[in-house]
């Protein structure tokens, strides 16, 4: 894929993703105003957050403990952005916020468009479920853009007011993936739980188990597990 071709695509999903998360707010809108509805909402924004930092890092763990830069599809698409980045981390503050967010708002296109298709949101279980979902989608097309921030040497004032009260992830909370062999805090929304995964070993364990049933991981990891 040429380089125009990426950016027209990645220009697409970003602006078919803001129309498509707009359209579903405007459609649950109405339930927002009503008050009963208020604590379910706010948990499910609260979850959708959190969850959106563990699917960021789960992917994020994928990218750089398996497959190769050669392998068909998921290689140049996912693998080799990830793997490149620790050889340059400030690459990503290089580019602008089409390409950072292209490839997030692309694969979270379809989930926002199944929230906007469900019925409206009725009862408490209803208005958490709607609320997690935006919150989600939302937060994971941004992760790039808060992971990118977390690299960049003179980030906005608002930026950095975010860093400050630690709500996005922060350059501190994000070095720590870039020592050693980036075996550690992979979420990159937040962060928040980064060293509650990492206490308790959550990915390396993932690892042993993938490694004793022989599934694909990169060759860095495979010497990895076989000298442990």
């Amino acid at each position: 894929m040429s380089a125009q071709h990426k950016a027209l695509i990645d220009r697409l999903s970003v602006s078919t993703f803001i129309v498509a998360w707009t359209v579903m707010i405007l459609r649950i809108a109405p339930a927002l105003f009503t008050q009963e509805a208020w604590p379910a909402i706010g948990l499910g924004l609260s979850s959708g957050y959190l969850l959106a930092d563990l699917l960021a890092g789960s992917v994020h763990w994928i990218a750089d403990r398996f497959f190769e830069r050669e392998t068909p599809i998921l290689g140049s698409m996912l693998i080799a952005p990830f793997r490149d980045h620790h050889d340059d981390a400030l690459a990503i503050t290089r580019h602008d916020f089409f390409e950072v967010s292209g490839n997030n708002a692309l694969v979270t296109i379809p989930v926002v468009l199944l929230v906007a298709a469900l019925p409206a949101p009725t009862g408490l279980a209803g208005h958490f479920l709607i609320a997690l979902g935006a919150s989600t989608t939302l937060f994971l097309f941004m992760t790039n853009q808060f992971h990118s921030w977390a690299h960049s040497p003179a980030p906005p004032k608002p930026v950095r007011w975010l860093h400050s009260t630690g709500l996005i992830l922060t350059p501190a909370r994000h070095a720590q993936h870039h020592c050693g062999q980036h075996d550690r805090a992979y979420c990159v929304t937040s962060g928040w739980l980064n060293p509650l995964l990492d206490r308790l070993r959550i990915f390396a364990r993932l690892e042993r188990i993938r490694a004793r049933r022989r599934l694909p991981t990169s060759k860095s990891v495979s010497d990895d597990l076989t000298h442990e």
